[in-house]
């Protein structure tokens, strides 16, 4: 497959999970310790967090340049946190207020991640380039299975790099990344996904959503011969095995899918349950190296960390190859 989709994904994962923004539900008003936020699924115990609202560029406005750290204690269930110190501003609905995670009192933005590397970096901020580097393969069985290895350079940059505290940000920034790329060994590729329209239960092997043209050309009957599990379930519970469709029904705006295994779990609309259809999947991945320091710049040099990642697909050819009836070269008579 082209590397464009997987170093895409690569930084889909990243913006996620590193800067994992989410609105508050609720007013968080000086001394509150219990911030309630529409998904905290991306948050963990310890991590730090900032506070801001839609007036941080809006000059004359109360919170104009401003927002607030603070430091998560204890992530209750999806829909609230609880945090180590009270806040010590207002943080409203009304300003559309949100929380983002951060390291070091560092943020990282969207627009801060980067499709290649770049020759210069225009700011003294925290950024991330994800830059193709290379595309190996070999056969691993026959007939026709290719694996090939996509090798991918991720180079973190960061501020304030003349002191030791910018040189700590950095690392840890590193490190985060690290784990969350290891983390996610058997990283997927071009998933589908859509909300659930109906809980399923523990037990249960029926599937609703939607009725939309991407969900009906997404969701069909699996192939039998050989048969093909490539459909999942996940909420922010849990995930479930791979599964068919041995069944479908279209009708008053819903798509009902039948599965060929039971849930073994419940997945809820309340916890943003989700039906997949798994891309591409890439079996072996992991970051091989990492190393900190300074990254030549032409003539300059910069604090920077650079992570080397692999991962491996199948690529699947069928032999014998139909010739496409073409004759490309010129014939001796």
């Amino acid at each position: 497959m082209p590397i464009e989709p997987i170093v895409d994904g690569i930084i889909d994962m990243i913006d996620q999970n590193m800067i994992a923004r989410t609105n508050v539900t609720s007013n968080v008003l000086t001394g509150d310790i219990i911030i309630n936020v529409e998904d905290s699924f991306r948050y963990r115990d310890n991590e730090e967090i900032v506070l801001i609202d839609y007036n941080y560029n809006v000059p004359g406005t109360d919170h104009y340049n401003i927002f607030e750290y603070a430091k998560i204690d204890t992530v209750n269930n999806t829909r609230s946190i609880t945090l180590q110190d009270p806040v010590e501003g207002n943080w409203t609905l009304a300003d559309k207020s949100f929380i983002q995670k951060t390291i070091g009192h560092s943020p990282l933005y969207t627009d801060q991640i980067y499709y290649g590397d770049r020759e210069v970096i225009p700011f003294d901020q925290m950024a991330i380039t994800v830059e193709p580097q290379s595309l190996g393969n070999e056969w691993i069985y026959i007939q026709g299975g290719l694996s090939e290895e996509y090798r991918i350079m991720i180079t973190i940059y960061g501020k304030d790099i003349k002191f030791e505290e910018g040189r700590r940000i950095l690392d840890r920034y590193s490190d985060s990344v690290y784990q969350l790329l290891n983390d996610n060994l058997h990283f997927d590729v071009n998933n589908y996904e859509t909300p659930l329209m109906q809980n399923v239960v523990t037990g249960s092997n029926v599937v609703v959503v939607e009725d939309t043209p991407e969900n009906e050309q997404y969701f069909t009957l699996s192939p039998t011969n050989p048969p093909v599990a490539e459909y999942q379930l996940q909420d922010n519970n849990g995930a479930s095995c791979f599964a068919s469709i041995i069944n479908r029904v279209i009708a008053g705006g819903f798509i009902t899918l039948t599965l060929d295994i039971d849930a073994g779990q419940d997945y809820t609309k309340s916890e943003f349950g989700v039906f997949r259809k798994i891309g591409t999947y890439i079996y072996d991945s992991r970051v091989d190296a990492v190393t900190y320091g300074e990254v030549s710049k032409g003539s300059a040099y910069l604090r920077a960390s650079q992570l080397s990642w692999f991962g491996k697909l199948v690529n699947r050819f069928r032999f014998p190859q139909r010739s496409r009836g073409v004759d490309d070269f010129t014939k001796i008579p």
